[in-house]
């Protein structure tokens, strides 16, 4: 762990600080450095073994956006236009049904995760292929981590869920899910994640995402021209701009 941390200070030419957070929403997360505060931080929620691949995985990811130049480095942002129809797709299915401010909340929640899963799916797998050449030590906890990911993906693909969800949502969810099946079946040597995907159609989209993640960048943000190939295979190119911080 210590020499993956050593690596992004080297890379950003500032410390990084590993802070365990008891209320922390997610498993982990990263806190850019800012002027005033002139450390990065990795803040990690539960106490115990399982944590360090979770603080190695934010560590990787950190390392990518440090050695993007700072006058280079974008925010991924929401735009009206999408958000809004998928808002309107959501008070349509739901007609009758439900409240128009509870058909807006859900449409919201919908579009902000797709965006999330959009922005941080394709540079995780990224992460997840680096740690698993870079710290093999790591294999074992990130390979039972990986399977209860793609188990627990798999409700996507149920038809209650296709009743209740957008189409175009629906969609890029499942096939960014495909693309994680995938890509965990080819890292840990275990082909049967993937075949409910398979199943389904969505092995040729998830190969050319993943194939996306493992291109060598042609440009100083990598991260970014992931979230730009995989918006246009999955149709999202029009739902984000990105703009500086």
């Amino acid at each position: 762990m210590n020499r993956l941390l050593q690596k992004v200070e080297e890379a950003g030419g500032l410390p990084v600080l590993v802070v365990q957070q008891d209320d922390l929403d997610d498993l982990a997360t990263v806190r850019l450095a800012t002027r005033e505060q002139q450390t990065h931080r990795i803040i990690y929620r539960d106490a115990g073994e399982p944590s360090s691949y979770h603080v190695a995985f934010e560590a990787a990811l950190l390392l990518r956006i440090v050695q993007v130049p700072a006058d280079q480095q974008v925010i991924l942002h929401e735009t009206r236009e999408a958000r809004e129809k998928v808002v309107s797709q959501m008070e349509r299915m739901f007609k009758g049904q439900i409240s128009l401010a509870q058909a807006r909340s859900t449409g919201l929640r919908y579009y902000d995760g797709v965006l999330l899963r959009l922005r941080s799916t394709g540079p995780g797998l990224w992460a997840d292929r680096w740690l698993f050449e870079q710290a093999p030590e790591l294999r074992g906890l990130q390979a039972a981590l990986l399977q209860s990911q793609v188990q627990e993906n798999l409700i996507c693909l149920e038809g209650e869920v296709e009743r209740l969800t957008p189409s175009a949502v629906l969609q890029a969810t499942r096939a960014i899910n495909a693309a994680c099946a995938f890509h965990s079946a080819g890292l840990l040597g275990l082909p049967p994640l993937a075949i409910p995907y398979q199943a389904a159609g969505f092995e040729p989209l998830a190969k050319e995402l993943i194939a996306i993640t493992s291109a060598e960048p042609t440009t100083a943000d990598p991260d970014r021209e992931i979230v730009d190939g995989w918006a246009e295979k999955l149709g999202l190119s029009r739902w984000y701009v990105w703009k500086m911080p």
